[in-house]
């Protein structure tokens, strides 16, 4: 059966489900980016708590963090174009950085005293 409009009532509706935002994201073509790790090259009064936000949304829970250590992040967020991911120590921002291409990479990240160094990777 060719499917169209005008028969697409004759499907079976348990063909058919709901899907989260992220869900129809993705099959809209967005990307998905998938904060990995952060390493601590210095931290602000010798250690930090770190949040992120991927363009102005919280992801992934705060992390402690000192000089020299390193955490897994676990945080992933979907979008479409390019993604804006901020640092916040204590609430208070921390330079932010951009993302669009896929694969990994690591990004270097400094303010207010501390340095880091971010991996993150994009894809579909």
């Amino acid at each position: 059966m060719t499917f169209s409009k005008s028969n697409l009532n004759l499907l079976p509706e348990s063909l058919f489900t709901e899907l989260t935002a992220d869900q129809a994201q993705m099959l809209e073509g967005g990307k998905r980016i998938d904060i990995l790790l952060v390493r601590c090259i210095q931290a602000s009064g010798g250690s930090d708590r770190l949040s992120f936000t991927v363009n102005g949304n919280n992801v992934g829970n705060p992390i402690n963090i000192q000089t020299g250590g390193v955490a897994n992040v676990g945080a992933s967020a979907n979008f479409d174009g390019s993604a804006r991911v901020r640092l916040f120590d204590r609430g208070i921002s921390l330079p932010s950085f951009s993302a669009s291409s896929n694969g990994q990479q690591t990004v270097r990240v400094s303010g207010g005293g501390s340095i880091y160094d971010v991996t993150y990777r994009v894809g579909n």
